[in-house]
């Protein structure tokens, strides 16, 4: 703080006084020295308080970080329903019904009778399919499907994979409905995505993605990066999907062992419910299986978060979802919003890899695995143990083995554009966290903008001059926090 002795210093310019005390710059200070010098402060204006999708939004950003990986993106029905309008369950085996031109009633009599249960439904569907391809609809299917292994649910399948086949995307423009958000969408790139669904649109959106189905789920390295797991089967692989009694309960006796498979992905990762509702028996079960392993003394599940579209968001949205499972309860965090942009731009805040081709990262750790586990202990491989031995020490030896340069990511230190930056303080637009770096200018003499530093940097995005981005740290929001509160702080550059 300052003495009486200091108050010599009060006749010099308030910037030169600046340059002349210590890095370390205390706005109580300044607020002495302003007073001595006859000028009054700005009068607190009351905190701006941030709205719900501010919080949400650096909530999500914070989880990233605080993980320093890609998250995990569960996808159900709800998103090919939101970008192309694709059927429904229910809808798909209407449609079925519909296309069948054998008389068998109306879809609405077999709704009534199995209480609007889709499993049901199929199940009988899957007779009536049956007796038509045996009969005159033999020529609707390939002559494939009538060989003596195939099992009779099979007609049922293929009709309702060509369905879905026909009306999804071909290819990333073809999304007409919601095309921002589907562009934001990916752009993430997620360390796997998980998914009921059996169409393909996913595959469409990420880029370099390859759908993992069937038992080969139970089989694959969750070591890798880039899958899309079908867990309920594809379009693909027809056989694969679950669409009757016997199928859901041949899946049910397999889901301990993917779940299993996937404990690695929710134990390790933020993980991103989108498109389920909570009442969901699969979504249910699942997370079940996952709390009971990984959710701490209250039942909740915290890297878990559902985001949840409503039309009108409360006023109060609730923090977290509840759901109980045979009389067990369980919770996630819950994000509240009136359309998906704003989430899938903070989910991506943190990828590094929009260059990467996510097969080239997959095919390296799949060769890595196998060296690890195959080649080297059986001794298929030389091995110069006093390289491995550095590789296992220092993490800077195997990049340099493989042939990566290690740098230090201003994206990772500095995450933040000072649109967000102004978000996190509760401000509508960037020109409000602008004003309070240019307030610590004034104050203290010092421009965070000026130079790199461990507020600032200047992030170069391509070959011309002025091909530059400014990018802001955590810690620059802490600081203007105080700033903006009128509280003592202190500039550490």
């Amino acid at each position: 703080m300052l003495k009486k002795s200091d108050l010599a210093l009060t006749k010099l310019p308030l910037q030169r006084y600046v340059s002349l005390i210590k890095p370390q710059i205390s706005y109580a200070h300044l607020h002495h020295l302003k007073k001595l010098k006859g000028r009054s402060l700005t009068e607190a204006k009351p905190a701006a308080v941030p709205s719900y999708s501010q919080r949400m939004d650096a909530k999500i950003r914070d989880v990233l970080l605080e993980f320093e990986c890609q998250p995990i993106l569960f996808m159900g029905s709800g998103i090919p329903k939101r970008y192309f309008e694709a059927p429904s369950w229910l809808e798909l085996l209407r449609i079925v019904l519909d296309g069948m031109p054998v008389h068998h009633g109306k879809f609405e009599y077999y709704y009534q009778k199995h209480s609007g249960d889709p499993i049901a439904i199929g199940s009988e569907l899957s007779d009536l399919v049956f007796e038509w391809a045996w009969g005159a609809g033999k020529a609707s299917f390939p002559e494939a499907l009538f060989e003596a292994g195939m099992s009779k649910d099979c007609f049922l399948k293929s009709l309702v994979c060509d369905h879905l086949s026909k009306v999804t995307p071909g290819k990333r423009e073809d999304f007409s409905i919601l095309p921002k958000e589907v562009a934001a969408l990916s752009d993430i790139r997620p360390h796997a995505i998980i998914t009921t669904n059996y169409d393909h649109s996913l595959e469409v959106i990420f880029e370099g993605y390859v759908p993992v189905t069937g038992q080969t789920i139970i089989r694959y390295n969750t070591n890798s990066f880039g899958e899309i797991f079908h867990i309920h089967g594809d379009v693909s692989e027809p056989s694969s999907i679950v669409l009757t009694r016997e199928d859901y309960e041949e899946w049910k006796d397999k889901k301990k062992y993917i779940s299993a498979k996937l404990l690695t992905y929710f134990a390790e990762h933020p993980v991103f419910i989108f498109g389920y509702g909570l009442g969901d028996p699969n979504v249910k079960e699942i997370l079940r299986d996952i709390g009971e392993l990984v959710a701490d003394d209250t039942g909740l599940i915290d890297n878990v978060y559902q985001v949840i579209w409503v039309e009108d968001l409360p006023k109060n949205p609730p923090e977290q979802a509840v759901f109980s499972v045979d009389g067990k309860e369980f919770r996630i965090n819950a994000v509240y919003a009136q359309n998906f942009q704003w989430v899938f731009e903070a989910l991506k805040s943190q990828s590094a890899l929009t260059s990467v081709n996510p097969k080239l990262v997959r095919a390296l750790a799949a060769r890595t695995m196998k060296l690890i586990r195959h080649d080297i202990p059986t001794g298929s491989v030389e091995v110069d143990y006093d390289v491995l031995e550095r590789v296992a020490d220092q993490d800077s030896e195997l990049p340099k083995l493989l042939g990566i340069a290690i740098t230090n990511n201003p994206n990772h230190t500095h995450p933040l554009t000072i649109t967000q930056v102004a978000k996190r303080l509760g401000f509508n637009h960037w020109s409000g966290a602008n004003k309070l770096v240019n307030r610590v200018k004034d104050e203290t003499g010092v421009d965070l903008r000026s130079s790199d530093n461990s507020y600032h940097c200047q992030i170069k995005t391509g070959p011309g001059k002025n091909s530059k981005v400014r990018k802001w740290s955590l810690k620059s929001v802490d600081l203007l926090q105080k700033v903006k509160s009128d509280e003592e702080y202190a500039i550490e550059l």
